[in-house]
């Protein structure tokens, strides 16, 4: 039998019964377990669609739902949650690489007052954290 781990933390789920009921939750993070993320039919490249054609999905694929068509997936972990751990962590040591590099300049550079006034564009450490968390289009 194929291991089913949480689709939030990645905790092994052997000890759950199967099948999976709408009440169960991970023993290490509590999330709901029978829901469109642990399921092998989710997309979650396609929002608001369902691999299997008769299924009716939910909007918040994060809830229990009443699925008939449930059946849990083995990698619901790496597909969904890993790839955003890394693509955040990746941004966060991007924004303190930009700060220490701002902070251990060399004496006699400029300053980012400075070098704001002479034209060229320098960006904060707070305007990299709002890029971050916020969808605008970047300054030209």
């Amino acid at each position: 039998m194929s291991t089913v781990v949480c689709w939030n933390c990645g905790r092994d789920l052997a000890d759950i019964p199967r099948p999976i009921s709408r009440h169960s939750n991970c023993p290490e993070c509590f999330s709901n377990l029978h829901c469109c993320r642990l399921c092998k039919y989710f997309l979650p490249e396609r929002v608001g669609v369902c691999a299997e054609d008769r299924a009716d999905p939910p909007v918040e694929k994060e809830n229990a739902n009443f699925c008939d068509f449930f059946h849990p997936a083995n990698a619901a972990f790496q597909q969904s949650t890993e790839t955003k751990r890394k693509d955040a962590s990746a941004a966060l040591a991007r924004l303190f690489e930009n700060t220490k590099a701002e902070t251990t300049a060399a004496p006699g550079s400029a300053s980012p007052d400075e070098a704001a006034r002479d034209g060229s564009t320098v960006e904060s450490p707070i305007d990299l954290l709002n890029e971050l968390f916020v969808t605008r289009p970047k300054k030209p």
